[in-house]
This record gives C-alpha cells, structure tokens and sequence, in this order.
C-alpha cells in the first residue's frame, strides 16, 4: 500500500514540475505570438505563394506579347543588276491583310483575360485552402481546450481513486477503471496538442510569418439561414467555369483571325527595272499575296470551330459536375445546420446538467467513481460533437462558397 502512495506522490510531482516548465516555455515565447484573422492568413498567404507569382508574371507575359500582335514579317532587300548594265538596290514589304493585325489584338487581349482567369483561379485554391486549415486549427485549440478541462477533471478521480484504494474504500475495478478513463482522456488532449502545433506550422508556412500564430474563436454565432444565401445559378461564378468561358472567347477570337487570313495580303516596295534615267515614280512597285492555297486556311478555320465547341462542351460538363457538388454541399449544410441547432438549443444545456447532476450525486455518496465516470463521459462526448457539428457547420459554408465563387 506504501509503495503505490510513494508512486502516485512521485507521478504528481512530475506533473507539477512538467507544467512549470510548460508555463515557463510559453512565458517566453508569448511575446513572439501573433493572432491573425482568417482574413489575413488568406491575405498573407496569397502573397507569399510562388504559385500565385508566377500566374502574376503569366498575365504580365500575355501583356507584353500585345505589342507582338502587329507583326509584320522582315522586308526583303536585294542588289540586282535587271538590264545588265548596273546593279541597283531593291526593297520590298509584305504585309497582311490590314483587318488580320486588328484580329491578332483582340485575340491577344482575350488571351490577357484567360492568363487572369487562371490568377484567380490560383487565388481562389489558396483561399480554400487556408480557410479549411484555419478552421481545423480552430476546432483543434477549441477541442485541446475541452480535452484539457477533461482531462484535469479526469486526473482529480483518478489520483482520488488511488487514494480511495490505498485506504481500502474501493475496490481494484474502480481503480483501474478510473485511471484507463483518465489515461484515455489524456492521450486524447495529447494528440490534440501535437495536431494544433502541426496545424500552426502549416499555416506558419503557407502565410510566410515566423511568429507563433494564434487564431480566433471557433464562430459560434452564425446565421441559421445562410443556406438561402446560396443559389446554383451562382455556379456560373466558379473561377473554373469562369475559365472555361473565356476559352470560349479566345477561340471565337481564333476563329475570326484565321478567317481574315485567308484574305488576299499587300506588298509594295521600291525597285528599278529600267535604265538610271528611269522617273523615280515609275521604280515603285505594288502587288497582292493570292491565297491560291485555301485548302490549309479552311483547316485551320475548321480546327478553330472544332476548339470553340470542344471549350463550349468541356464548360458544360465542368457546370454539370460542379452543380452536383453544390446540391450535395448544400445539403450537407441543411443537415448540419440542424445538429447544430439540436446541439445549441438542447444539447449543450443537457450536458451541463448531467455534468452538475452526476458530481452532485458522487460527492453525496449515492453514485460509485464508474457511474460517475460513465455519466460524465456522455456529457463531456455531447460537447465534443457539439464542436464537431460547428465546425461541418463551417465546412460546409466554406464549400458552397468556393464552389459559387464567393470565397
């Protein structure tokens, strides 16, 4: 009986001396945390992504080759000798037809608003992306907290429990069932832990920050009707959809370019064929480039329809799929939203209850340390999914509004 008293002082003793230096650690680096929003996470974390950079330098590309959309091909220049008698310089330019460098801009500024699509289409997955992990940190340090208070409480019954033993008031079972709880229990706030630091240094990373960040409160305040805020005709928003739509424009921008160059092109040029006494007006010469070859600009007029209608089908099988995932997210959302409710009106209350109930009658003496462990444990587990039930709560809005294009 000594020998287990002895083993118990030297446990708690080690707790103390483990939660001081606890405490001592994050006295030291409280000055190097940071509490940042969801808002800002997003924020930082866009602006330190590689990706996003190099979709910024795709648009700049796509700006600097509108300038390459009037292209006219090298003039030729020869030395000739045409009547035998002295050579004389020549230079003729070749151009398109004027309409096709017109088309070639068009097309190229639809080409700008495809490299910004695809921009936001980066923002948009980084926006996603840290939002979901912000909110799993804040169900994490939400949960941790909750495991801690449990596992404080489970801690008191179960160095009480060794106690009640030593002195012969319970038996062996009680013992043991108190301190699996409690072990349970502990290993549960454990991994909590080592889940929000793992959560913090993936957002540490994504956002660029090197202090110790903090989020905020898991929301518990959200509208009980955001699921009407929310229409599948909004699907037509999705940056993806959004894509696909200006794939759409270039393609028609294409098919018009390659009309336009079937048209007849233009050359002129300066060039005496005659004697040095020639009039300088009569060595200028003009000429047309006969498309003779129609057959290779009605292919590449042809191929231009086929991309129009092949972005056209791919843009409505993309709605299609992304409709699907809106009808199942909003009802995912329908569901949660009514656990949530259950749990907010009804479940949180109930759990206190048993909580204050279940110590009542233990203290009193009425109920023995399993019945009070068990009748705890359902209270504390209805708390548990009662953050759960937030958090599908948060996970759901999150989705319908990537999926509508209003993250």
């Amino acid at each position: 009986m000594f020998c287990i008293s002895v083993t118990v002082i030297k446990f708690f003793m080690f707790r103390i001396t483990l939660i001081f230096f606890l405490l001592l650690f994050f006295s030291l680096i409280t000055f190097s945390q940071k509490i940042i929003s969801a808002e800002e996470a997003v924020t930082l974390a866009i602006k330190n992504s590689k990706n996003i950079s190099a979709a910024g330098l795709a648009v700049t590309k796509q700006r600097q080759l509108l300038k390459e959309s009037f292209n006219l091909p090298n003039p030729d220049f020869f030395v000739e000798s045409p009547t035998g008698n002295f050579y004389t310089a020549s230079i003729t330019q070749s151009i398109e037809f004027p309409t096709v460098y017109g088309k070639q801009n068009q097309l190229q500024k639809q080409k700008i608003g495809l490299a910004e699509k695809e921009k936001i289409i980066s923002e948009a997955e980084i926006r996603y992306r840290v939002r979901q992990l912000y909110l799993l940190l804040q169900y994490t340090d939400t949960l941790q907290k909750q495991l801690f208070v449990q596992d404080t409480v489970y801690e008191n019954i179960s160095i009480s429990a060794v106690r009640q033993f030593d002195a012969g008031q319970i038996n062996y079972l009680q013992k043991t069932f108190t301190e699996t709880q409690y072990g349970e229990i502990h290993n549960q706030y454990l991994q909590a832990l080592l889940r929000s630091s793992n959560l913090k240094n993936q957002l540490q990373y994504l956002t660029g920050l090197q202090e110790l960040i903090v989020v905020t409160a898991l929301n518990t305040d959200l509208s009980p009707d955001a699921k009407n805020n929310f229409d599948s005709s909004l699907i037509i928003t999705n940056p993806s959809v959004q894509l696909y739509k200006q794939t759409e424009l270039v393609n028609q921008k294409n098919i018009e370019l390659q009309k336009n160059k079937a048209l007849p092109g233009l050359a002129f040029g300066y060039f005496n064929q005659g004697e040095r006494s020639t009039p300088v007006a009569n060595r200028f010469r003009f000429g047309l480039t006969i498309p003779l070859w129609f057959g290779q600009y009605k292919a590449n007029i042809s191929a231009a329809k086929t991309e129009l209608e092949i972005s056209k089908l791919k843009s409505g099988g993309l709605q299609q799929q992304l409709s699907l995932q809106l009808i199942e997210a909003q009802n995912e959302l329908a569901a949660n939203q009514q656990s949530l409710n259950y749990y907010q009106q009804t479940g949180i209350k109930k759990a206190a209850e048993i909580i204050t109930s279940a110590k009542r009658f233990f203290e009193s003496g009425e109920t023995d340390f399993i019945s009070y462990l068990r009748n705890i444990d359902e209270a504390y587990s209805i708390q548990l999914k009662y953050l759960e039930a937030l958090r599908n709560y948060n996970q759901s809005i999150l989705s319908i509004k990537y999926l509508t294009g209003t993250l």
